[in-house]
């Protein structure tokens, strides 16, 4: 089957929205670069979903058209799917995989995030640009027990079982990029399989998590990588973090959200224009 790809103009558009410069050689060093670009861009994002009040198409042309020519952001199976093309387009060999978000969590959570995974010179990796929280600021190389230091962030990679992996991170208390303040700790933020999937397979995923009763779809959060830190919105409440220090702003109605969507995320929810 015939895998779908971007064309040049669309690639380039895309590359643009990045910020991305010159040329992007298959090789680590752009793989990191692009995905570190993408999140410092492209925001996760619910509040078109919450706005509109209805799942997001997942057609190539409906998402090029949101995230790169109107500069929406959007939630794991529209982001990871759209950086999942643009890696295709530029000659990465890349697939989705089954995921399911932890944030050290101590019960599970059903699978509900879509995840990718790169292969490059015999090596798998795992890159993320929709995850919403802490994920690498580049690829990860599935290595069990592998220590790899990310943008000074440091994950580990953990075999479950067969078919599954953890990644997990090393909090770094009162500096930790995220906030997570506790003691310094190993903890999991997110599983994924190995196994084959198909695009197709993560429609009726993004169909569920849409659904009102969900965080997705009842909860505005916004969230993008910043040089040093991040800016988030979560709960009513605008977070911008920066070498560790946190300053919190309460929104207190929709248009002040709107206004910090638009000021910190650039962009403005499509029913709130």
């Amino acid at each position: 089957m015939a895998m779908e790809m971007l064309n040049d103009v669309m690639t380039s558009t895309y590359l643009a929205r990045i910020g991305w410069e010159g040329d992007a050689p298959v090789t680590r060093k752009t793989l990191d670069g692009l995905v570190y670009a993408h999140q410092c861009s492209v925001p996760f994002e619910t509040a078109d979903l919450v706005a509109l009040g209805k799942t997001p198409s997942l057609e190539m042309s409906d998402l090029y058209q949101k995230i790169v020519v109107d500069r929406h952001g959007g939630f794991c199976f529209e982001l990871n799917k759209m950086f999942e093309l643009l890696l295709r387009s530029v000659g990465f060999e890349v697939r989705p995989c089954l995921s399911r978000a932890v944030r050290g969590r101590e019960g599970r959570m059903p699978i509900n995030h879509r995840g990718t995974l790169v292969f490059l010179d015999g090596e798998l990796l795992s890159v993320d640009v929709g995850f919403g929280g802490p994920l690498p600021a580049g690829s990860l190389v599935i290595c069990d027990e592998r220590e790899q230091t990310v943008r000074g962030e440091v994950y580990i990679p953990r075999r479950i079982d067969e078919h599954w992996w953890a990644i997990d991170r090393i909090s770094q208390a009162k500096r930790d990029l995220y906030g997570d303040e506790g003691p310094s700790r190993r903890q999991t933020e997110l599983e994924f399989c190995l196994a084959s999937v198909e695009d197709i397979d993560f429609a009726s995923l993004s169909l569920a998590c849409s659904q009102p009763g969900t965080v997705f779809r009842d909860t505005v959060m916004a969230n993008i990588r910043t040089a040093s830190g991040f800016k988030s919105i979560g709960r009513g409440v605008l977070n911008v973090r920066e070498s560790g220090v946190s300053v919190k702003t309460p929104l207190e109605d929709d248009a002040a959200v709107s206004a910090a969507l638009q000021e910190h995320f650039g962009f403005t929810p499509y029913c709130a224009r």
